[in-house]
């Protein structure tokens, strides 16, 4: 049920006049009867204000219009209709007038979708742009070119190390910071090396490569154990034969510092 607009108070002083109040609905009059029922009805009821007048009475009503319209507005059924619709204009002016308390509120979310669409086309529009420039860039750099740059890479940063090596060695370079520096860029170098050479098999054997879950046994100088099982990403046994060198230089010529030659 709702609550019309002068019961509610709406306009006269009210301090929350959106409050969530039921609307009045006009009172129901019943199923209509039929149209034959309806006008006995209507006939009747002008019949019973007709039978007390007389002659002159009823010549009067032709010749005064204003008192057929008073007669005509005193029957019960036009009494009804006016009331109804009384009701009715007052519950369409409340509902328009709820509605149009809606509007600003309307009007903020219409604006918060339009800003959002806009930032899903920019954003659509963006990746598009970003997809093609990778796959430009895709088709441009093949697995081969790839590979050179990592080998590329790969000895740059040997090169770079062997570099801290032969400062250390000609006392240009402290110990701690030649610690601090030889470490990690001996790593690294080691690191992409095995990455350098993993890439070249995969492109060697193919897709079916990918499967492979074992590294070959190069640089596998280090391996003291074996390993129960051949699933391992390292080697599993102890290599035969003489030693492998070690990944720095060790020989009179660079003067490379051991260990056993200082004292602790």
């Amino acid at each position: 049920m709702y609550q019309n607009y002068v019961s509610a108070g709406y306009g006269g002083g009210v301090t929350n006049p959106y409050a969530q109040q039921p609307y009045y609905c006009p009172p129901s009059f019943g199923p209509d009867p039929p149209s034959s029922a309806l006008s006995n009805i209507n006939e009747q009821a002008a019949t019973a204000l007709l039978k007390h007048l007389d002659r002159h009475e009823l010549e009067d009503l032709l010749q005064n219009d204003s008192k057929l319209q008073s007669l005509i507005d005193d029957l019960p059924q036009v009494k009804a209709l006016q009331v109804e619709h009384d009701n009715l204009v007052v519950t369409t002016k409340s509902l328009a007038e709820y509605n149009l308390s809606l509007q600003p509120k309307l009007e903020s979310l219409k604006q918060d979708v339009a800003e959002r669409y806009q930032r899903a086309n920019s954003l659509r529009t963006s990746l598009i742009e970003q997809k093609a420039v990778l796959d430009s860039l895709t088709d441009r750099q093949s697995l081969d070119t790839v590979l050179a740059l990592l080998q590329t890479e790969t000895a740059k940063t040997e090169e770079e190390s062997e570099e801290l090596a032969d400062g250390f060695c000609e006392g240009r370079l402290p110990a701690e910071e030649f610690l601090a520096q030889y470490l990690p860029k001996r790593t690294q170098a080691h690191i992409r090396r095995i990455k350098s050479e993993r890439f070249a098999e995969l492109i060697r054997n193919g897709p079916s490569a990918v499967t492979t879950t074992s590294i070959p046994p190069a640089n596998s100088w280090g391996a003291t154990h074996a390993q129960p099982t051949n699933s391992a990403p390292y080697p599993t046994q102890v290599p035969r034969g003489p030693a492998p060198k070690p990944p720095y230089p060790i020989g009179p010529g660079y003067g490379m510092p051991q260990p056993s030659l200082y004292n602790r």
